[in-house]
């Protein structure tokens, strides 16, 4: 089983000009931390669950390779054993013949006495298989029964979590947006330059880079809020 997970790749270009007097305060800056903060939590709750998701679903599709490969051997093991019943079935056909019910002179009584101590080692060692066997099928089968059950649910799960993630990556987005937005307002600008925020005249071009400016925006909106 193979499930493939396509991320969806949002553009990260955001229009700023003809906004770029939008007004703020203490209020505003706080009420942006604060969704600045929700998004980044709801960003790493999501991303972990989708990981946990998608090596779980790795983690069946090795185990049903394993799973094939035991049955495989499995199915050998039966294969032999059969053999070894149709052999010692031969050996005491083939004794049955020679000295059942014969009368047999000091030799061949002895060869029969040695034939028939070795069909019953063989027998024995038949018999001494067969509990092994019967555990191994059916402990095999559990697995496989246990195997079945999970990969039915597996890629609903993987689904499930990437929807999540690519929600979270939404809600992610549109806070930069904002906060891009504010920290790139003239209003702003001078308390900007003294907290150290970063550049947001160029858009991220990658989610890395849109999660990274999202980290310095919210460090530096923070260092803004302590100044009032």
């Amino acid at each position: 089983m193979k499930t493939t997970v396509r991320i969806m790749t949002l553009a990260l270009t955001f229009g700023l000009a003809g906004m770029l007097t939008a007004a703020w305060g203490a209020e505003s800056v706080v009420s942006l931390i604060t969704q600045g903060e929700t998004a980044a939590a709801a960003m790493k709750s999501t991303n972990a669950e989708l990981d946990a998701a998608l090596q779980k679903n790795a983690a069946l599709a090795a185990e049903g390779k394993q799973i094939q490969a035991q049955q495989q051997q499995i199915q050998a093991d039966i294969a032999a054993y059969k053999q070894k019943v149709t052999n010692v079935q031969t050996e005491t056909a083939s004794y049955k013949s020679t000295c059942s019910g014969k009368q047999l002179n000091t030799n061949q009584y002895k060869a029969c006495k040695a034939q028939l101590a070795q069909v019953n080692a063989d027998i024995a060692t038949v018999n001494a298989e067969q509990p092994k066997l019967t555990k191994n099928q059916s402990g095999w089968q559990t697995r496989a029964v246990k195997y079945n059950q999970e990969i039915q649910t597996a890629p609903n799960a993987v689904r499930a979590a990437d929807s999540k993630y690519r929600n979270a990556m939404v809600d992610q987005y549109h806070w930069l947006d904002k906060a891009r937005l504010m920290v790139a307002s003239p209003a702003f600008q001078p308390y900007a330059k003294k907290a150290g925020c970063p550049d947001v005249r160029n858009p991220a071009k990658t989610s890395e880079a849109a999660m990274k400016m999202s980290d310095e925006i919210l460090a530096c909106l923070k260092k803004v809020a302590s100044m009032n």
